[in-house]
């Protein structure tokens, strides 16, 4: 199986949990305006972005342990 058919299905999967979620933490409140649920779907959609970005700047630019002080 191909890596990225497969990145892009995890990535699916956990943005639809998270908007789920958050839909169902929504209609708990009652109180929430559409814009706050607009801007959760968008948060929902992102994060996993994020995650992702943040995790492979961490591992390209890594410095190795012999050129720190420590």
């Amino acid at each position: 199986m191909e890596f990225w058919p497969v990145l892009i299905f995890l990535y699916v999967v956990i943005t639809i949990f998270a908007i789920t979620m958050t839909y169902r933490e929504q209609k708990k409140r009652e109180d929430v305006t559409p814009m706050f649920a607009l801007i959760g779907c968008i948060l929902c959609t992102v994060w996993p972005l994020v995650v992702a970005a943040i995790l492979l700047y961490s591992k390209l630019f890594t410095v190795p342990r012999e050129y720190t002080s420590g």
